[in-house]
C-alpha cells in the first residue's frame, strides 16, 4: 500500500495539473465513492486550485468542492488508461486515470469547507513535516501499553507510516518492534522521533518505494527499495551486525527486525 513517501510523490508528480479546467468526470466503477453517488461526482467541473496531502490521502481542491482519494492497495494515477482504469478526470489538454487491479481505492466527494470535518482525514494523528509533530506529542502517544510497531501503524496516533517505514523506523532507532510504547526511554523516544522524518525524506527523494505495484505518475518504480535494512530480508544478514533478520507477525502484519541491533 502506497505510504506517506509514495503518495507524497504521486502529489508532486501531479502539481502540474494545478490551474487545469477539469472539464469532465467519468465514473467507470460507482464502488470506489464513498457517500456519494456518479451522479453528483460527473456535475464536477472548474479549475484545480491545488493537490494537498493529508497522511495517505490526496485532497484535489477546486472553487467550491473537492475529492479526497485514498489509494488503497494498488491504486495508481496515470495519464492514460488501463485495464483497471476505475475512474477519468478530464482536465484541458490531458487526463488523469485511476488504475486498481484490486478496487481497495476510495474517493469522496465533499464540499471544500467541510473538509476539516471528512471523518477519515478528521481522525488522523499527529504527521511527520507538520507544526503538531512536536517530539512533546510523540512522546504522549507513547504512553500505553501498545506494542511499538503496531502503534506506528495505528493512523489514529500517527499518520503516513505504513508496515514498510515502521520497520525502517524502529531499525534505524535501535527498538525492537515488540517492546510496549510506553517502555521506551525518553532517549530511545527521541530517537524514533528524529529517525522518522529523515527516513520519509530519504523515501521521498528516491521517489517512493517500489515492492509490487507502486508506480510514480509516469508510470517509473521508485528506488527506495534499494536502501531497505530490513524490510522484505528474512533470513539475510544484517548490514549493521552480521546476524539474520527475522521476520514474525503483528496482528497478521509481517514484521522485519535484527534481534542484535534492536533492543
Amino acid at each position: 500500500m502506497p505510504e506517506l513517501p509514495e503518495v507524497e510523490t504521486i502529489r508532486r508528480g501531479l502539481a502540474r495539473l494545478e490551474g487545469r479546467l477539469l472539464t469532465q468526470v467519468e465514473v467507470r466503477d460507482p464502488r470506489l465513492l464513498r457517500g456519494c453517488a456518479p451522479a453528483e461526482l460527473v456535475r464536477l467541473r472548474g479549475h484545480l486550485k491545488e493537490i494537498s496531502r493529508r497522511g495517505k490521502f490526496l485532497i484535489f481542491k477546486f472553487d467550491e468542492h473537492a475529492l479526497v482519494l485514498h489509494l488503497g492497495m494498488t491504486g495508481r494515477l496515470l495519464p492514460h488508461e488501463g485495464r483497471y482504469t476505475r475512474l477519468v478526470l478530464h482536465f484541458s489538454e490531458e487526463k488523469l486515470a485511476l488504475d486498481d487491479p484490486r478496487r481497495f481505492a476510495a474517493l469522496c466527494y465533499i464540499r471544500a469547507a467541510e473538509l476539516d470535518e471528512l471523518g477519515p482525514l478528521k481522525r488522523l494523528g499527529i504527521e511527520p513535516f507538520t507544526a503538531g509533530y512536536t517530539f512533546k506529542n510523540f512522546w504522549k502517544i507513547l504512553q500505553t501499553k501498545q506494542e511499538i510497531k503496531r502503534l506506528l501503524l495505528d493512523q489514529r496516533k500517527l499518520a503516513g507510516l505504513g508496515n514498510i517505514y515502521a520497520n525502517e523506523a524502529l531499525f534505524r532507532a535501535g527498538i525492537n518492534p515488540l517492546r510496549p510504547a510506553s517502555s521506551l526511554s525518553r532517549a530511545e523516544a527521541k530517537r524514533l522521533f528524529e529517525a522518522i522524518p529523515r527516513l520519509l525524506e530519504e523515501a521521498i527523494a528516491a521517489q517512493g518505494t517500489t515492492i509490487s505495484s507502486y508506480r510514480t505518475t509516469t508510470g517509473e518504480s521508485g528506488r527506495f527499495q534499494e536502501f531497505l535494512q530490513v524490510y522484505g530480508r528474512a533470513g539475510e544478514s544484517c548490514r549493521r551486525c552480521g546476524r539474520p533478520i527475522e521476520r514474525i507477525e503483528q496482528r497478521g502484519r509481517s514484521t522485519y527486525f535484527c534481534p542484535s541491533c534492536q533492543v
